[in-house]
């Protein structure tokens, strides 16, 4: 991934276990292969109307930059 890679990741969880994370593709959008981008807010409307909420997960992909990176 990028080098601008964040430190935490917001992720969609549901009921039946589904996962999805949540990237924001110039501001606060969310990206969905169907749907494509539409803003946050009406993502976590949906999210919710699912039944499902949001949680923030340390990025595994998350590598600090050093002194010489």
């Amino acid at each position: 991934m990028s080098c601008k890679e964040p430190k935490t990741l917001r992720v969609a969880c549901f009921k039946d276990g589904r996962r999805k994370i949540i990237t924001f593709k110039r501001s606060a959008y969310w990206w969905s292969a169907s749907e494509g981008a539409y803003p946050l807010s009406a993502a976590l409307g949906t999210i919710k109307k699912q039944g499902g909420w949001v949680e923030t997960i340390p990025n595994p992909n998350y590598r600090p930059k050093g002194l010489f990176g």
